[in-house]
């Protein structure tokens, strides 16, 4: 993951809490504030049976302390398949200073980072953050369904089961969309 030093912005709505609609202000697994430390956010959305508009399926904020421990769950084959992938990506910009370019957050924030898909062209994303002091300091970053099902694909049955058990205890799923997706489990989180 290539952080950039330099950046800092408000957090974009798309971030805030589906809940109280203001931004996280604690980890969805340990339930502590996240004071000064980095801290995560991913967000999942699908569209609807008519296509009509996105729902969202997931979302959750996990601390550093968390996401460390998570991260030790993944396995080794799993963790050297998503090293292998992230290096082969070509769509991700890399600066060592945001200052040296104009940052469209707009556009970040409204096509695939992978493949410059525009999100009305898509059926599913996910939206993935990372911030410190309530503010975002990296590159948003919105994978669209191609680029999941891909990732999906990379990971080892213990990784999956483990991403199966994360997501049944961390998640919330708006009620009209836990009925429809009874038979249809969203896809796994992204942000590794």
């Amino acid at each position: 993951m290539h952080f950039f030093f330099n950046f800092s912005e408000d957090i974009p709505e798309q971030f805030h809490s589906s809940e109280t609609h203001q931004p996280h202000s604690e980890c969805s697994i340990c339930g502590n504030t996240f004071g000064n430390r980095y801290y995560f956010i991913e967000k999942a959305f699908q569209k609807t049976h008519d296509k009509s508009e996105f729902q969202m399926t997931f979302e959750y904020a996990i601390c550093e302390r968390c996401k460390t421990d998570m991260m030790k769950s993944i396995s080794k084959e799993s963790m050297q398949h998503i090293q292998e992938f992230a290096a082969k990506m070509d769509g991700i910009p890399r600066f060592e200073n945001s200052n040296e370019v104009q940052i469209d957050m707009n556009h970040l924030l409204n096509h695939c980072i992978a493949s410059g898909t525009p999100v009305n062209e898509l059926d599913e994303y996910h939206l993935v953050g990372i911030f410190k002091n309530g503010r975002l300091v990296q590159l948003p970053m919105l994978y669209g369904e191609s680029f999941i099902e891909e990732y999906s694909e990379l990971l080892s049955e213990e990784t999956k089961g483990f991403f199966d058990d994360f997501f049944n205890n961390i998640t919330l799923l708006p009620p009209t969309l836990a009925k429809i997706l009874e038979d249809e489990k969203p896809r796994r989180p992204v942000l590794l």
